[in-house]
């Protein structure tokens, strides 16, 4: 069974990111369809456990992140959400995508 995990973090004041909306497509030739929806915990976490078929290891996702709403002035962001493409090819893998951000900017990496 693959695990996989996120951690959403306030570059601004360093406070964790709750109750943000994560939508990961996986996308499959011409086909994209929604393979989980889900929402950050109070700890700005977001983790599943998953069992990859074949085809999903064969694919590619697509993990759209909503921080439009994370900031008090939304009319400053220059950033709406976060769109980071990747690859699951191992089914018994850990996928950790920490995630810091702000209004104008985000960094992302891998970490197992």
């Amino acid at each position: 069974m693959a695990i996989f995990s996120t951690h959403l973090l306030n570059s601004l004041n360093g406070s964790h990111a709750s109750n943000v909306e994560i939508i990961i497509y996986k996308i499959y030739g011409m086909d994209r369809t929604i393979f989980l929806k889900a929402f950050t915990d109070e700890g700005g976490r977001m983790h599943k456990e998953l069992n990859l078929s074949k085809d999903d290891c064969d694919s590619n996702f697509e993990m759209i992140i909503k921080t439009g709403n994370c900031f008090d002035n939304n009319d400053n962001n220059i950033i709406s959400e976060i769109s980071i493409k990747f690859k699951m090819k191992d089914p018994q893998k850990k996928y950790h995508m920490p995630i810091i951000f702000s209004p104008n900017g985000y960094s992302v990496w891998w970490s197992n």
